[in-house]
């Protein structure tokens, strides 16, 4: 659409020079094909590169209307997309019966925080990513959303029907705020590997009425792999809490090592599927363990000591690594609170840590400046 034609163009005038290293895979230390060029942050033509990814995004969670000056930080920072996450509520992963609640949930979450989140980030020339999720079991760690499921026809066409309402709520949403991209679903496993033709038919009806990309959220663990409807959408979308290393403090160097198989698996879903591949979550606690099992929550870190080095290097190592990747859309960092709202020190947030100055850095600054 011509709006966010004009939007995008806006946003990236705002950034500072970054990098687009359009290279074949050989290694996160290979030099440039061309190294002048590229210390000084300007193509061949003399032009800026621009920004490392087309979408360089945070999700915003914010219980409360949060100040302004919060969507200045991460323009500055040089986030090109704020998401933003709605959620459904569902009892059990064996229901078939979804509730929505517009005025409900924090502010990030509901229609109005929403539109008014939305006008903010597009009057500072950023785009937005509406991401809805489904809420399975409240607190209930038994119930995960991956394993929604039905043995019967009939169940599985309720719980199908309840689905559309949901999600094409959120897709009018997604058309009234101008948002850059839906994402259809959020680790929903086993229906989005048993029902392609549901997923192939609500993707039609979702560009009925929205005109902006379309993805999914999958898992890391294998479901990336397995989706088969991709060629449906724009994106391939993976939540990508890949485990990097069993090392309890490692180097910077084991942790792009650690990188090597799941992107030669993301490069070849690439190639199998023709689409781009948009980390719809990528993140890391400042905590022990937070390489080796990134999907851990800060709750189940005990007492542990925060550590906000082995963040930052994890967020070191996936820039270096995924700038080399031509196939690479962007990825939206996991997640961003207002500070006041910041909980755990060992939680996801990079704000205020080393991690945030790391995301400067490759999202705003000449490479020659971004380190390896």
């Amino acid at each position: 659409m011509a709006s966010r034609a004009l939007l995008v163009g806006t946003a990236v005038g705002l950034l500072l020079v970054g990098v687009w290293m359009g290279v074949d895979r050989r290694g996160p230390d290979a030099p440039p094909e061309d190294p002048g060029a590229a210390a000084s942050g300007l193509g061949h033509d003399g032009s800026p590169k621009g920004p490392v990814f087309d979408v360089q995004s945070v999700t915003l969670d914010a219980r409360t209307r949060p100040d302004s000056s919060l969507l200045v930080r991460l323009r500055d920072l040089g986030v090109t997309h704020l998401t933003l996450v709605a959620f459904g509520w569902q009892e059990r992963a064996s229901s078939t019966e979804i509730g929505v609640d517009t005025t409900a949930g924090w502010y990030s979450e509901s229609h109005v925080g929403i539109r008014t989140l939305s006008r903010q980030a597009h009057a500072l020339g950023m785009e937005v990513i509406l991401k809805p999720h489904l809420w399975v079991g409240g607190y209930d760690e038994a119930q995960n959303r991956s394993e929604i499921g039905f043995e019967s026809a009939d169940r599985w066409q309720k719980w199908e029907a309840e689905y559309r309402r949901f999600l094409m709520m959120y897709a009018r949403l997604a058309a009234e705020v101008a948002a850059d991209v839906l994402v259809l679903g959020t680790e929903l496993t086993r229906a989005a590997t048993e029902r392609p033709d549901f997923w192939r038919g609500l993707a039609a009806d979702v560009r009925a009425v929205y005109d902006g990309d379309l993805t999914y959220a999958a898992n890391w663990h294998k479901a990336y792999r397995q989706v088969p409807f991709w060629d449906a959408l724009d994106y391939v979308g993976v939540q990508a809490y890949f485990p990097l290393t069993d090392a309890e403090s490692p180097s910077s160097a084991a942790l792009r090592d650690g990188w090597a198989s799941h992107w030669d698996d993301l490069a070849a879903v690439h190639e199998r599927t023709g689409r781009p591949i948009l980390f719809t979550e990528v993140g890391y606690r400042s905590a022990p363990g937070a390489a080796k099992a990134p999907w851990t929550w800060p709750e189940r870190d005990g007492a542990a000591a925060p550590n906000d080095a082995l963040q930052a290097r994890c967020y070191q190592a996936f820039l270096s690594t995924f700038a080399q990747a031509p196939w690479m859309k962007g990825s939206i960092i996991w997640k961003w609170h207002p500070p006041a709202e910041v909980e755990r020190r060992t939680g996801f947030t990079p704000q205020g840590k080393p991690a945030e100055a790391v995301l400067r850095r490759w999202f705003r600054s000449p490479p020659s400046e971004r380190g390896s």
